[in-house]
């Protein structure tokens, strides 16, 4: 049974760019955008004002990476060198957003909400257009996954998981 899944033979041989748009010529669904696989990290900005703030600091970065809006912010897709939890996104001290990676996924285009607002790529910036874009780690994007004070908290009493500054 497991080798007549779908996923089974997409392991196997995996779509070409062309199966992909023949898919999606006539499709009315929905999509999901797992993270993780070979590292991929999305960056789930919550509103529209926190990316647009954040992104004017990283323009040569996402000059050169897939990009998609979502009805109220924005989705960047990165390439990691380890593997990354999902996990929330602080930049300072407020929580921005979602970190999708492993065990997460965010809706993508050409998805439509029952209120009619929709998900779409950059112009220039789908997976058809760019890689997504290798980087260290979140904090060299000024990024972190849990908050300033739950960091410094675990770490002054020696618990939990926490990443090096």
């Amino acid at each position: 049974m497991a080798f007549q899944s779908v996923a089974f033979h997409l392991s196997q041989k995996p779509p070409t760019g062309d199966d992909i748009r023949r898919w999606f010529r006539k499709f009315a669904g929905n999509v999901g955008i797992l993270g993780g696989f070979s590292n991929l990290l999305i960056l789930d900005f919550d509103d529209a004002a926190t990316y647009l703030s954040w992104s004017s600091k990283h323009e040569a970065l996402l000059s050169r990476t897939p990009i998609a809006r979502s009805p109220n912010g924005f989705h960047v897709y990165l390439r990691t060198r380890d593997p990354t939890a999902s996990s929330s996104l602080y930049a300072g001290m407020r929580r921005i957003g979602h970190v999708k990676a492993l065990g997460g996924y965010v809706v993508g285009s050409p998805s439509v909400l029952k209120d009619g607002s929709s998900y779409s790529w950059l112009k220039d910036h789908s997976p058809f257009d760019v890689d997504p874009s290798p980087i260290e780690g979140l904090a060299s994007l000024s990024l972190r996954a849990v908050s300033p004070f739950k960091y410094h908290y675990d770490r002054m009493l020696n618990r939990g998981f926490f990443e090096p500054p």
